[in-house]
C-alpha cells in the first residue's frame, strides 16, 4: 500500500514540473511579440512623417540680419560718397551690418579687401570698381563659397566668375545726353563747328564718356575739331594740363571733361587765367558742378548726372530679394541719366532723345 501511495505522489509532482515549465517557456514569447508590435508601429510613424519635414522652409530663406561687405573702389570723390552713404543708410534700415573697404583707386588692394571680406563670413559682396577685370580671384573665391555677388557703377568685368547682377549708367549713352545739350546750346549760339580739348583718364569708362559726349555735339549739328587731349588722374593734373592746352592754343571753344574732377580742374585754370571763352561739358553731377553753372564765371555749361543713391538702395533691396526668395535679375540694368546746364536738370527725354 505504501508503495501505491508513493508512486501517486511521484505522478502529481511530474505534471506539476511540466506544467511550471510549460508557464516559462510562454512568457518570453510574449514579450518579444509585444517588442516587435511597439517597434513596427514606431516604424510605421516614423515612415509617415518623413515627407511632413521634406517640405519644411530652407534657413536661406528665413528673414534674418544680413552681414554685407561693400567694397569701395575709391571714396575721394562725392559721387561714390554718396552712394557709399545710401547703402550703408539701407543696410542700417534692414536692420543688417554692413562692412565698408575703401581702395582709394587701388586695384590690388581692392582685391585685398575683398578678400577680407569674404573670409569674415559675409552674406553678400557688394562693389564698384573701374577695374573688375582685375578681382576674378575675389568673384571666384565667392562663388566657391555660394556667396553673391553684386555690382554697383563697374564696368568691366572678370573673365572668371560669377555675379548676380550689376546696375549702373552706360557711359557713352550717357555721355551723348550731356554732349547732344552742349551741341543745342552751341547751335543756338551761332556755332557750327568748334575747337576742342578733352581731359580724360585714358581707361575704358572715360573714354566710352569722350566718345558719347563728341557724338552727342555732332548729333546737333555741331562739328567737332579735336585740337588735343590730355590724361590725368585728378583734379590737380587736368589743372596743369589745361593750363598747357590754354598756353598751346588762342582759341579754345569747348572742353570734354570725362569727369567732375577733369571740369573743376579745367574751370579753376580758365578762371585762374582769366580766360573765358571757352564751354565746359563734364560728368557726374556732382554738387560743386552745379553750383559753377549756376553761379560760376560762364563757362561750366554742364555736366551729366548720374542717380548713385539710387543705385544703392536698388542694390539692397535686390540684395534681400535674391536671398530671402531667390529672385533673379537682368545681368545688366541701365540706371537713368540725364544732364544738368543752364536750363536746370533734364532728362533725356526732355531734349528729344528716346
Amino acid at each position: 500500500m505504501k508503495k501505491i501511495i508513493a508512486l501517486l505522489l511521484a505522478a502529481v509532482m511530474l505534471v506539476g514540473l511540466v506544467a511550471c515549465a510549460s508557464k516559462t517557456t510562454d512568457t518570453p514569447k510574449e514579450e518579444t511579440t509585444t517588442e516587435s508590435t511597439e517597434t513596427a508601429k514606431t516604424e510605421e510613424t516614423a515612415t509617415e512623417e518623413e515627407p511632413a519635414a521634406e517640405t519644411e522652409t530652407p534657413e536661406t530663406t528665413e528673414e534674418r540680419p544680413l552681414t554685407i561687405g561693400l567694397s569701395m573702389y575709391t571714396l575721394e570723390y562725392p559721387f561714390y560718397v554718396t552712394m557709399c552713404d545710401a547703402f550703408e543708410a539701407a543696410c542700417e534700415e534692414k536692420g543688417w551690418t554692413c562692412i565698408t573697404t575703401n581702395a582709394s583707386t587701388d586695384a590690388s588692394t581692392q582685391l585685398n579687401n575683398c578678400l577680407d571680406l569674404i573670409n569674415k563670413g559675409i552674406d553678400a559682396l557688394v562693389l564698384t570698381s573701374w577695374y573688375g577685370d582685375a578681382l576674378s580671384e575675389a568673384f571666384l573665391a565667392c562663388n566657391e563659397k555660394n556667396i553673391p555677388v553684386f555690382l554697383m557703377d563697374t564696368s568691366t568685368l572678370p573673365d572668371e566668375g560669377e555675379f548676380v547682377t550689376r546696375i549702373g549708367t552706360v557711359n557713352y549713352d550717357a555721355g551723348y545726353v550731356g554732349g547732344f545739350y552742349a551741341g543745342q546750346y552751341l547751335k543756338n549760339e551761332g556755332k557750327d563747328s568748334v575747337d576742342a580739348v578733352a581731359l580724360h583718364s585714358g581707361d575704358e569708362v572715360s573714354t566710352s564718356r569722350r566718345d558719347g559726349i563728341l557724338a552727342g555735339v555732332e548729333a546737333a549739328g555741331v562739328t567737332v575739331n579735336m585740337l588735343n587731349e590730355y590724361h590725368s588722374a585728378s583734379r590737380e593734373e587736368s589743372m596743369a594740363n589745361f593750363e598747357d592746352a590754354m598756353t598751346s592754343y588762342d582759341k579754345i571753344d569747348l572742353v570734354v571733361a570725362t569727369s567732375a574732377q577733369h571740369g573743376m580742374g579745367a574751370y579753376s585754370a580758365a578762371e585762374a587765367a582769366g580766360r573765358d571763352e571757352m564751354l565746359i561739358v563734364a560728368y557726374d553731377g556732382e554738387q560743386e558742378e552745379m553750383d559753377a553753372i549756376d553761379n560760376g564765371t560762364g563757362t561750366y555749361l554742364a555736366t551729366v548726372t548720374q542717380d548713385p543713391a539710387g543705385m544703392a538702395r536698388t542694390i539692397a533691396d535686390e540684395v534681400g530679394e535674391y536671398i530671402f526668395n531667390g529672385a533673379t535679375f537682368e545681368k545688366f540694368q541701365s540706371a537713368p541719366a540725364g544732364v544738368y546746364g543752364k536750363d536746370g536738370q533734364l532728362s533725356a527725354a526732355d531734349l528729344g532723345i528716346n
